[in-house]
Formats: structure tokens, C-alpha cells, sequence
């Protein structure tokens, strides 16, 4: 069975997308067994995790042989998932403008501050405008890493504006950056990413 090695930006999602495969059918394939047990999410996942490809079976269909027909496929969605805030508030109520993919999605954030917005699989980046504020911000779509890799808590770190590094490897100013997050979250303070830190990363951030 063929599997692909995921590329930064890459997701379940985005393959679904290239392959036509349903989202569900390569995530619960058997040969991804271990990326299941580990606790990773479909569209949060890391480069170099390796993703089993099922193959496909031939789909048969009886048309008449008169006439034209024609046949419809569900193209896989993607979720855009954001949680708003100001001053360690959320931003109840917010209205907002997402533009991915060609379209212009409107709508307002919940009680928490948080969006949920379907978009094409296939996008890489988004504008999110809030017109009340007059404020816009650029995102780069299926780039999230595991909250348990270094890479995915500093680019939670940075969304929370608890650090503000590019590094290469995982540095002072990371660990100082947990720290902190974790002396805010009334966290055990060791600057380490263990399983609590974890937890509340991905419950602050959102995902």
C-alpha cells in the first residue's frame, strides 16, 4: 500500500483533496493505525509523519445508453478553526471576515471568542479582516504542527504572544516562553513540554 510522507502545509485534508479520497477513508485506513494512537489530529500533523494511501476500488454505475448523465463528486472540506482574543479576553460576538479560497465568509465569533469555518481543503492561506477594528490578519492554512513537538508549541507560544522567535531549534526563549505559560495557567513551572502543557496549549490555542 503506497504512503506519503507529509510536507509542511500538508494534512489529511489536503490529500483527500489531491487524491479523492474521502477524509475518513485514509485516516481510518489500518496503516494509520499509529498516527491514530498517537493522538494525532488529521489536519495537525507533522512533516515527516508518514500517511498510508489506501487504493481505491472501481465504482460501478447503470446508465441508460441513450442520453447524457452526469455524475457529481463531493469535494473534501477543510475546518478553520481560530479563537479570538484581546488582553487574555475573548472576543465575544466579533464580526468577521474570513477570505480563503476565492470566497468571502462572513459571520461572528462565539461566547469564547472562537470560529469554525469550512473552507476548500486545498488552501494554503487566509485573510482574516475584523471591520469593527479595522484590523487584518494573514495565516498560513495546514502549517500547525503537534502541540507536543517543539515546533507546534512555539507556534502556539507565538499566537498566545508568549514568544516571538523563528528559531531553528528549540532555544532559551522557548523554554522561557513555557515557563511563563505555564506560571499563567497555574502549571507545574519547569519550562518543560510535558502532558499538562500540552493539554493547556492545545485547549488555549484551540487546537
Amino acid at each position: 500500500m503506497p504512503t506519503h510522507k507529509i510536507k509542511p502545509g500538508e494534512c489529511i485534508s489536503s490529500l483527500a483533496e489531491r487524491t479523492w479520497l474521502p477524509v475518513d477513508t485514509i485516516w481510518n485506513d489500518p496503516g494509520n493505525d499509529a498516527l491514530r494512537e498517537a493522538g494525532r489530529d488529521p489536519n495537525v500533523l507533522a512533516p515527516g509523519d508518514e500517511v498510508s494511501l489506501p487504493q481505491p476500488g472501481p465504482r460501478t454505475f447503470e446508465v441508460g445508453t441513450d442520453g447524457a448523465h452526469c455524475f457529481r463528486a463531493k469535494r473534501p472540506r477543510a475546518l478553520f478553526r481560530l479563537r479570538l482574543q484581546r488582553n487574555g479576553e475573548p472576543l465575544d460576538g466579533e464580526p468577521y471576515v474570513l477570505l480563503a479560497g476565492g470566497q468571502e465568509l462572513e459571520g461572528t465569533a462565539d461566547g469564547e471568542g472562537r470560529l469554525v469555518v469550512p473552507i476548500p481543503a486545498d488552501v494554503t492561506t487566509a485573510t482574516l479582516v475584523l471591520p469593527d477594528r479595522g484590523e487584518k490578519y494573514e495565516f498560513m492554512v495546514g502549517h500547525l504542527e503537534p502541540a507536543d513537538h517543539w515546533r507546534g508549541a512555539a507556534q502556539r507560544l507565538r499566537s498566545l504572544g508568549l514568544y516571538h522567535a523563528e528559531a531553528s531549534t528549540p532555544d532559551e526563549g522557548l523554554e522561557r516562553a513555557l515557563r511563563r505559560f505555564q506560571a499563567l495557567r497555574r502549571l507545574e513551572v519547569t519550562g518543560a513540554l510535558d502532558e499538562p502543557t500540552v493539554a493547556a496549549l492545545q485547549e488555549a490555542h484551540g487546537c
